[in-house]
């Protein structure tokens, strides 16, 4: 008999949610996206968040995956704003080549079901399963997770020398960072332009709700010889109760490209980020922009996490 999906029982719920919460643990903790108390802290406001009504929440679809009579795992889809997420997979055997086949073909068959344009699936490397369950199948990488622990010492004079962003400058810059954000939502495939641009405008807000003078967020401008060639934004972030850098936004100038100033920007990051007392720095790159996926690389970021589309 074909691989099939069955409804996951109520009174198996808090059982299949513990599962799920150590899988998220333990995967944050070796890919080294979260370290510490902060993956069990995520672990449970996802859980939380995405579960709100727990097995009666009506976005999440909770199966156990069977054949004949044998379970082979359990998998949670849930759908939202014309994209089906296949949030987690748990399987008790590795499937084989036909069982992953029916089984992805019920999940596309779901996502029709429901009007999905997209499938969408985050991943952490060391998810085996849900990587084969996938691949082959026209997914393509629409962003990643980026982290580069520890912070090195690179012995490079600087050339490229950041200074803090004044106001009439930020202006200009949050306008701009806004806009192109939201242009890289759409390339991405993850948004409609109208969607995009809102939810540019909602990150952009929770970032700087006080505009320039937010605490914790550091703004600059970078020049070579007083000529400004590109712009960068850092966050302070806490991993695991130690400072943490985050790369917000960093651009280079159109007109200054291909002069080495994207490396020597990447470089007065790391600087900035160990004055500000962190120990580890990470960004977000989309998956279309591979020269900056190959500069981020060769400088020993490693990735994290993955967030891969299917458009249907």
């Amino acid at each position: 008999m074909p691989v099939e999906l069955s409804a996951l029982g109520a009174d198996r719920f808090d059982g299949w949610r513990e599962d799920v919460k150590q899988r998220l643990i333990t995967r944050s903790r070796e890919s080294g996206m979260r370290a510490g108390d902060d993956a069990i802290d995520f672990a449970e406001a996802f859980l939380r968040d995405l579960l709100p009504q727990g097995p009666a929440t009506s976005s999440a679809g909770l199966f156990v995956i069977v054949e004949s009579s044998q379970e082979l795992g359990a998998l949670w889809l849930a759908d939202s704003g014309g994209k089906l997420f296949l949030v987690d997979l748990g399987l008790s055997v590795d499937l084989d080549a036909r069982q992953r086949e029916e089984l992805f073909s019920t999940i596309r068959r779901i996502a029709v079901q429901r009007e999905a344009r997209l499938i969408s699936v985050a991943l952490f490397p060391q998810d085996a399963q849900a990587h084969a369950l996938i691949a082959g199948r026209g997914f393509a990488v629409a962003s990643i997770q980026m982290l580069l622990e520890p912070l090195p010492e690179r012995r490079v004079a600087p050339h490229v020398v950041v200074s803090p962003m004044t106001a009439e400058r930020f202006r200009r810059f949050a306008e701009h960072s806004e806009a192109s954000y939201a242009e890289d939502l759409v390339a991405a495939g993850r948004y409609t332009a109208d969607e995009a641009v809102i939810e540019s405008r909602r990150q952009m807000r929770l970032e700087l709700p006080e505009g320039i003078d937010t605490p914790g967020q550091e703004l600059f401008t970078a020049s070579v010889d007083g000529a400004e060639v590109g712009v960068l934004w850092l966050g302070l972030r806490r991993r695991d109760g130690r400072p943490h850098a985050f790369i917000l936004d960093i651009e280079v100038a159109q007109d200054q490209r291909r002069r080495g100033y994207g490396r020597e920007l990447m470089h007065a990051a790391e600087r900035e980020a160990r004055r500000m007392g962190a120990e580890s720095i990470g960004l977000h790159v989309f998956g279309f922009n591979t020269g900056a996926i190959d500069l981020y690389e060769s400088l020993g970021y490693r990735r994290v996490e993955e967030t891969l589309l299917l458009n249907l």
